[in-house]
């Protein structure tokens, strides 16, 4: 019986330890579970959600992670496109899980992202306007710059957006 007592008790230590560190009260956890699920459904992974630019994004701009993922993904890798080869390759270092990013755009545009106007058809299949792109930017460029980014990847990519740096 004593043994039986302990599992439980070890058992219920266990799942309160598992309760993600965020959720302070029923309402966050049950938020948590629900943004979870909703992603599952969506197709956005665990590591695309918890990728500190979408959850930037999504905060700043009050977008789904879906949403986040796949405008940010469209942005870079267009950027890494049109950059030079330094220049890709700090923007990999700056950008962890970039991957992740670029599998929310849609299949058929993945490819073909080598000009604004293809950012643009990526954030309407998303459910976005065109004007989201503006948006975005700014928030990757402060969040690149916070990272460490050079002036001249910062600079280059600002161009390449159209936006101020």
């Amino acid at each position: 019986m004593l043994r039986k007592v302990n599992m439980i008790a070890l058992c219920t230590l266990l799942g309160a330890a598992s309760i993600p560190a965020q959720a302070t009260d029923l309402g966050g956890l049950l938020g948590s579970a629900e943004k979870q699920a909703s992603n599952l459904l969506e197709g956005v992974s665990s590591e695309t959600a918890s990728n500190p630019l979408t959850e930037l994004l999504s905060t700043d701009l009050g977008v789904d992670d879906k949403q986040a993922a796949g405008g940010a993904g469209a942005l870079l890798a267009m950027a890494y496109e049109t950059l030079g080869e330094n220049q890709s390759s700090e923007l990999l270092k700056m950008v962890p899980g970039m991957d992740s990013l670029t599998s929310m755009i849609p299949s058929d545009l993945g490819s073909n992202l080598s000009n604004m106007e293809s950012v643009d058809k990526v954030f309407n299949m998303l459910g976005m306007d065109s004007g989201m792109v503006q948006k975005f930017a700014p928030v990757i460029l402060k969040h690149l710059t916070g990272a460490g980014a050079s002036e001249s990847l910062i600079s280059d990519l600002a161009s390449a957006w159209g936006t101020p740096a």
